[in-house]
Parts: structure tokens; sequence; C-alpha cells
């Protein structure tokens, strides 16, 4: 027994504190091996809690070195007995940390453990070693929002990022003063939202230290700034964050502050399961006067936590200041919190030897006692994790530690510390899961019955909205194929044809006229008057505008095309409306042709401008030849006239495209107005008919464009036609023209229209001027009869096709994706219905109003979480009566663990070293 005796001595002093060069080396293997902290000590999970007593007395072991020793990566000698609490309590902890990410808060007040102190008291390195965790703690990243840590133990590492917002940011139109902060608004410009909203930001996979400390860092910097999609500040993914370093982002956030919480799970072997706030320090100045209002918000966010009752609280004392002046214990007295804190000795290697029985009187409970009494930690904020761990440890077993603390040295280390405050919030939970559970199920209720008060939703939604989408989409279908449409798209194409044909430039053919006698005009290709003549078969010449407003006044007689009466406006908006093509009628209706307007806008051509033309253009010595340039440059100066005529034709063809779609609207969802089907299809399609419309307009006129670009053609069999055409006509007027002129006919006399004349009446004219040309000079303007000839050739050859162009395009483009389904594959994405619709998308539509829409949206999301949160805790419940029937075979081997603990680790350590 000696032997074995002195065995165990000499296990006990090989595993004491390391000496500095053992350190070094173990502390630089470790940081070469993995760039975050592994597990030092034994996991939580392997030993019974300590006492809450302030004697400190251990149940596990007297020997503090032995308890904090490294263990073996190869054997666990946990009795069975604390291993199986060990899993209860990993099961009872993992639990509450998915509570809490749910924000069930409001339903019932969780267990939770809030870490809480004054800026600078060493509570971000605390927070690193609770967490095993490098995190940043000397650039204040837990500084200007809280945050949620929860930690499990699992085969794989991982750690992820969710953004946990529960309220609103408000801003205001002026700098928020202190005055600001009051009782109703403790956070300005932050208000509460009425349920919480999760976001995903970003998952690492592994274990990099670097890579991790980013992600909370652009975590931070997305939660101040609200009003951007979080999704911009993702590092290595989001714009903003590959724009920005994260010191340039940090200087420019839309928000000094945020109550909203980062939350991150961490998981990887060997870590404990924990799950813990840490909120901003709090300070009595801001760094500017600008920020003044930030101390007390600080200072009402801590209150808001530590006046939870289900809290237990964690307070961060440094030891290097007098814990007299601590304004985060004022907060902690001033809520009557005092027994349910925890406190936590920071930068115990700080302690002045004045000081010590001041603060040796504070873990003996003489002076600001709390509830759970005091732990000491030692935790230098400059130092790696792993580091910093091996040091802490080195410094309470090294001598270090004055003596006088010696009976307090199972509370000394952030693994005692560990240990005991996963024990105490677990026992919090599982106290408190009954009513709990309870509380939750009495919501439920209350929401179920809610929503059954709520106005009452189709049968069958899904269906419903499928197959009154599925008739809106026929009817549109049927309605821009129906005989009806196509006769008034025909009906419009010929007045857009007929318009463009009969805005060919007119020719001023007149150089020599009688006083008071007015030039001669072709003013119709088909038929041309000169001058008034006597007898039924004649008339007198008219000007362009007298004939203009004869034609505006002349009713069209459209054919006996039944007429669709045009419904009168009511309250509701329509479809898709512009001034131009809602107040006029449509081609179908009695009386209307829009392009009657565009032919008051004619180009002329005279031939004595034309003659200034070809000898502006014209070179030197080649004044036989007619330049090409004046061809062309007449020629689109009359193609420009139909840019008035085009916008009418686009802005009629959309009118008959809307009317369309408004009456298959009416007939399929008519029924349907007072819900979101009817109202958001009505927003979607209006937008999806701007959008067709304007890249149907752009097709359009590039075709426009095209046609001024360059005189252009391959049509030389039509060119040739017209021009033939053109040219006899204009040299017959020419030939009149002249021979009036010359007295050699009545000034009364007229042309008669060459398509009502007789063969004998056409051969009788011919020859009658041909008569009186013998008896004129050569006419000087020959050349420039040419010239208009070939103008007005190339118009109509231009002109017929660019209607077929432009009126196929329409067709095949425009009217095609509605005929073929476009619309239906856009309405179906934009209603939410493509490609993964959930229930709760069909529901919304079948809403009648937002605000009743919105509160089934919120009932529904709390319904959710909350059916989760009872799913877990009957999971736990099912757990626990799994292991009620070994229940008292555990009770009595936790009754043993005692001497377990002094006798049995005798064995242990033999066995261990052998």
């Amino acid at each position: 027994m000696s032997g074995r005796r002195n065995k165990r001595t000499q296990v006990l002093l090989d595993r004491g504190s390391p000496s500095p060069s053992v350190m070094s080396g173990m502390a630089g293997t470790m940081a070469s091996t993995s760039p975050v902290y592994r597990r030092v000590y034994p996991a939580p999970t392997e030993v019974v809690s300590l006492n809450s007593s302030h004697s400190g007395k251990r149940k596990l072991s007297s020997h503090s070195g032995a308890q904090n020793a490294p263990e073996s990566p190869h054997r666990n000698f946990a009795h069975p007995a604390l291993a199986e609490i060990g899993k209860i309590m990993k099961s009872l902890n993992d639990a509450l940390g998915t509570l809490q990410q749910l924000g069930l808060n409001h339903v019932a007040s969780l267990p939770e453990l809030v870490l809480v102190g004054d800026q600078s008291s060493g509570k971000s390195s605390l927070m690193s070693g609770l967490a095993r965790l490098d995190l940043p703690r000397s650039s204040g990243i837990c500084t200007r929002c809280p945050f949620h840590i929860r930690m499990s133990n699992s085969p794989h590492w991982s750690f992820t990022v969710t953004l946990q917002q529960d309220y609103e940011y408000k801003q205001l139109n002026r700098p928020i003063k202190p005055t600001d902060v009051t009782k109703k608004n403790p956070f300005p410009p932050w208000v509460e939202r009425p349920i919480r909203e999760t976001k995903e930001f970003k998952t690492v996979p592994g274990q990099d230290a670097v890579e991790i400390e980013e992600v909370l860092r652009w975590a931070q910097i997305a939660t101040l700034n609200p009003t951007m999609s979080h999704e911009q500040f993702v590092p290595g993914e989001g714009s903003y964050a590959k724009e920005h370093s994260l010191e340039d982002a940090k200087q420019k956030t839309q928000a000094k502050f945020s109550p909203n919480t980062v939350a991150f799970e961490w998981k990887g072997p060997d870590i404990p399961t924990l799950s813990f706030y840490d909120l901003p320090g709090v300070f009595a100045n801001a760094e500017t006067k600008a920020d003044d209002y930030l101390v007390d918000v600080v200072r009402n966010l801590t209150l808001s936590y530590v006046c939870r009752e289900e809290a237990i609280i964690m307070l961060a004392l440094p030891m290097d200041n007098d814990m007299d002046n601590s304004k985060t214990l004022k907060v902690i007295r001033d809520a009557n919190a005092e027994d349910r804190t925890i406190g936590v000795v920071t930068k115990a290697d700080k302690l002045n030897v004045d000081s010590e029985d001041v603060w040796l009187s504070v873990f003996q409970g003489q002076k600001q006692k709390v509830g759970h009494g005091f732990f000491s930690t030692s935790l230098p904020p400059d130092e790696r994790l792993d580091t910093l761990m091996l040091m802490e440890q080195s410094f309470f077993e090294g001598g270090n530690w004055p003596g006088k603390f010696s009976e307090f040295a199972p509370r000394c280390g952030v693994e005692s510390l560990l240990k005991y405050i996963t024990q105490q919030l677990g026992d919090a939970f599982q106290k408190r899961l009954p009513e709990i559970k309870e509380k939750v199920k009495d919501r439920l209720r209350g929401i179920n019955q809610h929503l059954e008060n709520l106005p009452l939703l189709p049968s069958n939604v899904e269906h419903e909205v499928r197959m009154s989408l599925k008739e809106f989409y026929r009817q549109v279908r049927d309605s821009v194929t129906s005989g009806m449409f196509e006769v008034q798209w025909k009906r419009l194409n010929v007045q857009f044809q007929d318009c463009i044909v009969k805005m060919k430039p007119r020719v001023i053919i007149a150089t020599d006229t009688k006083p008071k006698s007015q030039p001669i005009e072709i003013l119709d290709s088909d038929s041309e008057n000169s001058g008034p003549v006597k007898g039924n078969n004649k008339r007198p010449i008219e000007s362009v505008e007298r004939v203009i407003v004869a034609q505006k006044k002349r009713r069209v007689d459209l054919g006996s095309i039944p007429v669709t009466p045009v419904k009168p406006k009511t309250e509701r908006n329509d479809l898709y409306q512009s001034p131009d093509v809602a107040e006029s009628p449509l081609p179908h209706q009695q009386g209307s042709n829009p392009f009657i307007q565009c032919l008051g806008k004619l180009s002329k051509m005279d031939i004595r401008d034309i003659r200034q033309e070809i000898m502006a253009k014209t070179r030197v010595g080649l004044s036989h030849i007619v330049p090409v340039e004046v061809h062309e440059t007449l020629s689109l100066r009359a193609v420009e006239t139909w840019k008035d005529p085009l916008e009418i034709y686009i802005q009629k063809s959309m009118a008959m495209l809307v009317n369309a779609v408004n009456q298959a609207l009416e007939k399929s969802l008519g029924t349907l107005q007072r819900r979101f089907i009817f109202k958001e299809s009505v927003e979607h399609l209006h937008k999806f008919l701007k959008e067709r419309e304007e890249y149907q307009r752009k097709r359009i006129v590039e075709m426009f464009d095209n046609e001024k670009y360059k005189m252009d053609t391959m049509n030389k069999v039509s060119i040739e036609y017209y021009k033939v055409q053109e040219q006899g006509m204009l040299e017959r007027h020419r030939a009149f023209s002249r021979a009036k002129a010359a007295s050699l006919l009545d000034d009364g006399k007229a042309l008669l229209s060459w398509e009502t004349m007789s063969a004998e009446a056409k051969a009788k004219e011919t020859e009658m001027l041909d008569k009186f040309m013998t008896k004129l000079p050569a006419d000087d303007y020959k050349a420039e009869i040419e010239v208009a000839a070939l103008v007005r050739a190339y118009y109509l050859t231009a002109a017929t096709r660019f209607i077929d162009t432009v009126t196929m395009d329409l067709n095949s483009n425009l009217f095609r994706s509605f005929r073929e389904g476009t619309l239906d594959n856009h309405l179906d994405q934009e209603l939410g219905l493509f490609p993964y619709p959930s229930p709760d998308t069909y529901d919304r539509l079948m809403e009648e109003d937002y605000e009743t829409a919105e509160k089934r949206k919120q009932l529904k999301t709390e319904r959710t979480k909350l059916q989760k949160a009872l799913e877990i805790m009957n999971g736990l419940e099912n757990s626990s009566h799994q292991t009620t029937a070994s229940g008292e075979k555990l009770q009595r081997q936790a009754s043993v663990v005692h001497s377990y603990g002094k006798v049995e680790e005798d064995e242990a350590l033999v066995q261990d070293e052998v």
C-alpha cells in the first residue's frame, strides 16, 4: 500500500506545474499544430459540479493540481455515474441553447448565462477562455452589440454565425441626444420588433481562427448597417466586404451601437456544452460628445439582461481596480440581482500586495457579497488562447498565487468556472422545464385560436390559387388569339400603312405662275388636282390644309364590325394606362383613325429647292451628274416623318394588348379583387407590360433609326417600278402647269383623276399635252423632276419594307410572348409560385389585406418556433423517461463519488503510469 502511495505521489509531482522551458515548448507545439485552442483540461461533462458555498470545497478531489492536470487522450477514468450525468447536462444545455436562439423569452423566461462587466475588465479574454476560441480581445469586437455564444461537443469542427434581429432601426433626422434615451425608448434609434427575425450569415467548416475572427467582425458590421442587406458584408462573398477593408467599414457604420445580437455556434471535439451572452462593457464616458447617449444606452442594455429573473449573471471584476467603483456592479444592485450573480475576479496576476486582504474578504463573503460567490481567473489579454490557458494553470498552481487564497483553489481558473456555470445552467433549466413547456403549450393554443379568428381562407388555398391563375393564363391566350383581336389588329395595321403611304412627300412643280395664281402641288398619287374646273367630274385646286381639314371632317366607314363598349372607370385602378393609350379609342371603334393628325405634317419638295440642293452638292466639271447625296438627303428627310405615326402605332398596339389582358383578368380573377392574388397580379402585370413595351419600343426604334441612317435597298424591281410611275405622274402635272402658265389652257382647267379616266380620255389628254409641249421650249427642271420621282419611289419602297418589318416584329415578338406562356412564367415567379412555393405563399395570396396577412405571417412564424421548441422539450422528457429505470442505480453510484475520488484514483494513476 505504501508503494502505491509513493507511486501516486511521484505521478502527482510529475503532473505538477511545468518548468518555464517545458511550458514554452508545450505552447510552441500547440500553436504550431492548431490555431485554435484544443482541450487542455478534462471536459466539464466528466465531473460533478462544485459546491456554490464560499468554502469552495470540491466533491471530486482535494488536490487542485491533479484536477487541472492534462488528461491522456487514450483513457477516460470517469465513473459511469458521472458520465451519465455529463450526458444529461449536455442534452440540457444543447436544448437550452437552441431555445434561446429561437427567441422565446416573450413566452417563457429561459435560464441564461449573461457575462457583464465594465470596459477593460478582462471580459473579452474571459469570453475567449470560456468559448475555448481565440477571439479578438484588444480591438473592441464586442463593444458595439451583444454576442450569443453557443458551444457544443461534436465530432466535426464548424462555426456558424447568424444575426438575431429583435429590434428595427428607425433613423432620426438629427443627431441622437442623451435626452432621447428614456425608459420607453431605451435604445434609440432602435425599436423592438413584434417577433425575432433570424438571418444566416456564414458557416466556417473548419477551425481557422483568422477566418473566424474575420467573420465575427463583419457580422457585427452587418448588424450596425441595418438598412443594407447583410449579404453584402459576408467576407469573401459580399460586394461591400470585397470593396472595403475592415477598419474602413468599422468607421463608416450607420449605427454606433445595436441591441441586436450576433450569435455564433461553435462545435468541435472536446468543446464543452454551454450557452451564454456577452454584453458590451459598461462605461462612464464616450469617445466623443456626440456619442454621450451611448453611456445610457449600454447601461440600459446591461440592465435589461440583468433584470431577467432567470438570468444567471457572470460579473467580471478586474483585480487591478477597486471593485467599489464598478459601474456594472451598481447596475446589478439596482436590479436586486446579487443573489443570481457569479463573481469572476479577472487579472489575478495584477493583484497588488496592499489589496490582498480586501480581495480575501471578497472571496470569504465579507465584502461585496454575491449569491454564487467568487471565482478567479488570470488570462493575459495579449496571448493566444493555447498559451494563455497554460499560463493560467501555471500561475495558480506554481506558487505565484498568494497562499492565503489556497482554500479557494477549487475556484481558481477558467476551467473550474466553466464546470460550475455549466452545472448551474443545466440544473436551472431542468428545474424549470415543466413550467416552460406548459407556457409554450399555452401560447401555442392561443396562436391557433387567434389564427382561427382571422378571416377564413379557402378550404384548399393552393388549389384555388393554381386554378385561378390557370384560368387567367388561358383567358389571356384566348383574348390575344381571338378573331376579334385579329380583326382589330389588322385594321390598325391597315390604318398605319395607309398613313405612311399618304405621307409620301408632296412636290411643288409650278415655277412660272400667273399673278395671284397658286403654285401647283402634287397632293395625292391617286388623285392629283391642279385647279378649279367646271362640271361634276371636276374639282378645284385645294391646298394641303384644306384637304386635311376635309379628311378630318369626313367620317370613316369601318364596316359592320361589332363594337365593344368601353367600360366606365371604377375606383379600382386599371392594369396599365397612359394618357395617350387610355383616352383614345381603340382601332375597332367606329369613327376612330388615330393617324389623321399625322397627315398635317407632310414633307414637301419644291423643284426650285431641289435645284439649289443639286447646285450645292455638284462638283466642278460634273454639272451634268446629279450627286447621290441629293437623293439621299431628300429621301431621309421624308423618312423622318414616320416618327409620329410610329409612336401612335406602338401606343395603340399596347392599348389593344392591355385591353385584352384586362378583360382576361376580370373574367378569371374578378371575384378575387379583394385578395392579394388580384392586387399583386395587377402590380406584376403592370410591370411586365411596361417592360415588354419598353423592349418592343426599343426594337422598333432601332428599325426606324436604321431607315434614317442611310438610303439603301436591294429591291431594284420595286424602286424601278415606282420610279416609272412617279416620274410619269410628275411629268404629266409639270406639263399641265407649264401649259396653263403659257395660257395654252384655261385657268379654270383642272386635271382629272387618272384612275377614273377612260382609255379614250387618257389618250386624248396625252395627245393634247404633247401638242402643247411642242410649242414650249425644253423644260429646264427635267433633272429636278427626275430627282423628285426617285425620292418618292424610294420612299414607297422603304415604306413597304418598314411597315412589313414593324408589324411582323410586333406580332411575332410582343403578342407572341402572351400566346406562348412568357407571361405565365413571369407571373408565377413574381408571385413566389416558382420554383419552390411554400404553403405560406398560397395563404398570403389569398389574404384580403396587408394587416391580416402580416398578422397571420407573424403568428405562423411564431407557431413554427414554438412547435420546434416543444419537440425539443419532448425529446428531453423522453430521454429522461428512458433513464428512469436506472435512476436508483445512478443515485447509488453518485453517493459513492466522494470515495471514488479518494480511493479509486490511486488505482487509476498507477494504471496510467504503467
